[in-house]
Formats: structure tokens, C-alpha cells, sequence
């Protein structure tokens, strides 16, 4: 079996994310093939919707210091492009033997979710 592209991993990721947000109740678009900063856009009745950059990361260790300094140039992204206001950043990085790690965007850094309640 031919090793997977790196398009092709993302996209399984994302497809993960995004199936993961529906169990949970949210209606979810994927922006499919782009070039954005955000893959996921989520929201559900009520709620603030989420932005959500997803990555894949076979080495990913869950410490948020080494997160920053690994993602740095995609935190900056996120942190400085327009959004909805009330709207949630979140970069979600998936680890394939330690599962999924979620941090929120802030305006100084980044904060790991702890309870996500995914």
C-alpha cells in the first residue's frame, strides 16, 4: 500500500475532527482544499461558534510551551486574522497514539482545553 500523502492525512484528520463535533451536536462545515487558516467552522444552537485549525503531529508531546514554539507561525495566523466577534480559535492537534490535544487561541499565547467535553 503506497505511504499517504500529506493532503491526505490532513484531510483524514479534519474528517476525524469533524465527525467528532457531530456526535457532540454541532453542525460543522469543512473548508475543503483550502488555503485558510481555519479547516472547521462549528457551532451549535446558542453557542459561539468555533474556528478550528487541525493538525497532525506523530511526535506531539501535549506541553503547551513546545505547542507554541512548534506551531508559532500558525498561532500567529490565527491570532492576528479578522473573526466574528465571540467567535472561539482553536487549534486542535491530533497525536495518533496519545489522541486528541485542544488549545484555545488568546490574544498573548495559548491555553490547552482541558475539558472539552470531546
Amino acid at each position: 500500500m503506497p505511504a499517504q500523502s500529506n493532503y491526505s492525512r490532513g484531510r483524514d484528520t479534519e474528517y476525524l475532527a469533524r465527525e467528532m463535533l457531530i456526535r457532540h451536536g454541532y453542525q460543522v462545515v469543512r473548508s475543503a482544499g483550502s488555503h485558510t487558516p481555519i479547516d472547521l467552522v462549528a457551532w451549535q444552537d446558542g453557542g459561539h461558534p468555533l474556528l478550528i485549525q487541525v493538525k497532525r503531529n506523530s511526535r506531539h508531546h501535549g506541553r503547551t510551551l513546545l505547542v507554541e514554539r512548534e506551531y508559532a507561525s500558525v498561532i500567529r495566523t490565527l491570532r492576528e486574522m479578522s473573526r466574528p466577534i465571540k467567535a472561539d480559535v482553536e487549534l486542535w492537534v491530533w497525536a495518533p497514539l496519545k489522541g486528541w490535544h485542544f488549545y484555545s487561541i488568546l490574544s498573548d499565547g495559548i491555553s490547552e482545553v482541558l475539558d472539552h467535553g470531546m
